[in-house]
């Protein structure tokens, strides 16, 4: 069987991982980013560190930029921020054949569908990703934190289970510890329960995800914030895999949370940057379904609106 050729579109802090760990294990892959972790991955290599060991790949292929990139690939994995997706897709789309799969390892609600209105359904592999990582310094991508398994699935079912399943193989020859789903919606409904809970209170407070269960005012945010995830899910008809938010709130707290404390959110890091957040993907997207539904969200609506208040400072508005 030919080997499968690999394209990370968006060679961040989760892409470098991906793409560093599969290209150490042999596979053909090929980076695409825009910024100095890209550059220095042109002239040093890719470096990944941190709770899964040191991994140093001293050749990468890596583009800045799809300008001079030649396709097609068989595997696109996009790890772009959720606000980018529906343009980077289609810059990705020259680069693809017929039977390209994209796999979206990404944060947050709504990007699949902006995957397959651009390449369909049977072609779109969703994954919950629950593993953290973060930009060291430019050329080395640190593994932080994990929590659980990568999962993938195919959102409408018209993915052949095989074809995803030989990603899965080589995700785990890699060391990336990963499974099929089969119901890979309420799987990643699962994860925006957790990253809605404390990626945007911990990016607002500036504090790592431990500090949120100190305050009993906080936690009793978190349990509003579940509890709004839970009623827009049921709207929605989303089974969401907890039998309800009080159980959904012991488990982030018991099981989810402590090795995760020390963690800084990737919203807080986007906000130290400067850099627009994934909200809109988020609290946000709880938000947006919530009117569409009328179902209120009021404590996800004004976290939302700190948080676009924060991006607008640091933009200079």
């Amino acid at each position: 069987m030919q080997e499968m050729r690999y394209l990370v579109m968006g060679a961040g802090a989760l892409g470098s991982v991906f793409g560093g760990l599969l290209a150490e294990k042999g596979r053909q892959v090929t980076f695409v980013g825009l910024d100095d972790h890209l550059k220095a991955m042109q002239d040093r290599g890719l470096t990944v560190r941190g709770i899964w060991g040191d991994h140093v790949i001293p050749e990468v292929r890596a583009f800045y930029g799809v300008q001079g990139l030649q396709g097609p690939f068989d595997i696109v994995l996009l790890s772009v921020k959720s606000y980018n997706t529906s343009r980077v897709i289609q810059q990705t789309l020259p680069f693809m054949h017929d039977h390209s799969l994209v796999f979206s390892i990404q944060n947050g609600l709504g990007n699949w569908e902006a995957i397959a209105r651009v390449v369909g359904w049977n072609r779109t592999v969703g994954a919950r990703v629950i593993f953290g990582a973060e930009i060291e310094e430019p050329g080395v991508a640190r593994v932080t934190v994990y929590a659980d398994k990568v999962l993938l699935g195919s959102p409408s079912g018209d993915v052949p289970e095989e074809r995803i399943l030989r990603v899965a193989d080589d995700f785990n020859q890699a060391g990336i510890p990963t499974a099929l789903s089969d119901h890979i919606e309420s799987s990643l409904w699962g994860k925006v329960l957790y990253n809605c809970s404390l990626n945007a209170l911990g990016a607002i407070l500036n504090v790592p995800y431990g500090h949120l269960e100190t305050v009993p005012e906080l936690r009793e945010t978190l349990r509003r914030i579940i509890s709004e995830i839970f009623a827009v899910a049921k709207a929605k008809g989303v089974a969401l895999p907890y039998a309800g938010p009080e159980e959904y709130y012991r488990f982030l707290m018991e099981e989810q949370l402590p090795p995760t404390a020390a963690h800084r959110s990737s919203m807080l890091q986007d906000l130290d940057r400067g850099n627009l957040t994934e909200i809109d993907a988020l609290n946000g997207a709880i938000v947006r379904y919530g009117k569409d539904l009328s179902v209120p969200t009021p404590v996800n609506e004004v976290i939302t609106a700190i948080i676009k208040g924060i991006e607008a400072r640091g933009a200079g508005a």
